[in-house]
C-alpha cells in the first residue's frame, strides 16, 4: 500500500512539472549557448586588396610610309652635288633648247643673221645664241643692240656671262679682285662674274661708254 501511495504522488509531481512547462505566459527558461572550450574570436577579415589599376588601352597606329622621294632623298643624302665641268671637245651650237628652235624656223634664223651681220658680229646665229635662256632672250638683246647702237657682244655677256670667240672657243666671264671682268676659258674662271637683266646690261653699258669692261683673253 506504501508503494502505491509512492507512485501515485510521483505520477502527480510529473503531472504538474509538464502542465507548468505547457500553461501559456508562463516564464521561458533561459537559452543557454553552447560553448566549447574558450570563447572565439572575431573572425578577422583578411587584408583589404588594393584597387585592381585599370588596363590601359593601346591603340596601334601603323607608322606612316615616308614618300618615295624622300626616301631616295634621305638614301642618297651624303653624296655631293657634283660641279660642272668645262666642255670637252668642239661643241654642236646647233643642240639645246634654243638652237633647235632656230632650225626649225628658218624664216627667224634667217631674219637673226642679218642683224648680227648689221651689228658687226662675226659668228653664226648659233654661236651668238650660246648662253641664252631661251629664244626671246636672244631676240630681245639682238633687237635692243641694233635699236640703240649698243655691242651685242657685250650685252649677251653681260647677260649670259659668256661668250664664243673666233675659234669657236667658249669664254666665261671671270671677274677680277680690281672689279674688272675677263673673259677665259670655262676651265679658268675662278669666280664667276654675276649675270644681269636685259635692262640692267643696257645701264651698265650706258654707264660705261668708252671704257672697256670685258677683255676677251684666250689665257688660263
Amino acid at each position: 500500500m506504501r508503494l502505491a501511495k509512492i507512485v501515485i504522488a510521483t505520477a502527480l509531481a510529473l503531472s504538474l512539472t509538464v502542465a507548468a512547462h505547457a500553461a501559456p505566459g508562463g516564464p521561458k527558461a533561459p537559452k543557454v549557448t553552447k560553448t566549447t572550450g574558450a570563447s572565439q574570436a572575431p573572425k578577422a577579415s583578411g587584408p583589404s586588396k588594393a584597387p585592381k589599376p585599370a588596363k590601359a588601352t593601346t591603340v596601334a597606329t601603323k607608322p606612316t610610309k615616308p614618300a618615295t622621294q624622300d626616301a631616295h632623298a634621305t638614301k642618297h643624302s651624303t653624296v655631293t652635288a657634283s660641279t660642272p665641268t668645262a666642255p670637252t671637245g668642239p661643241i654642236d651650237f646647233t643642240a639645246g633648247k634654243v638652237g633647235e628652235r632656230l632650225t626649225r624656223n628658218t624664216a627667224l634664223r634667217s631674219k637673226l643673221e642679218t642683224q648680227l651681220k648689221a651689228l658687226g658680229y662675226e659668228g653664226t646665229v648659233y654661236q651668238a645664241a650660246y648662253g641664252f635662256k631661251n629664244q626671246g632672250q636672244l631676240v630681245a638683246a639682238i633687237n635692243n643692240a641694233q635699236n640703240q647702237n649698243i655691242s651685242f657682244e657685250q650685252l649677251k655677256t653681260l647677260m649670259t656671262g659668256l661668250s664664243v670667240d673666233s675659234t669657236g672657243t667658249v669664254l666665261k666671264a671671270n671677274l677680277n679682285p680690281d672689279g674688272t671682268v675677263t673673259m677665259v676659258p670655262i676651265e679658268g674662271a675662278t669666280n664667276p662674274a654675276p649675270t644681269q637683266s636685259l635692262g640692267q646690261a643696257k645701264k651698265t653699258i650706258a654707264t660705261t661708254t668708252g671704257t672697256d669692261t670685258v677683255t676677251a683673253t684666250a689665257s688660263n
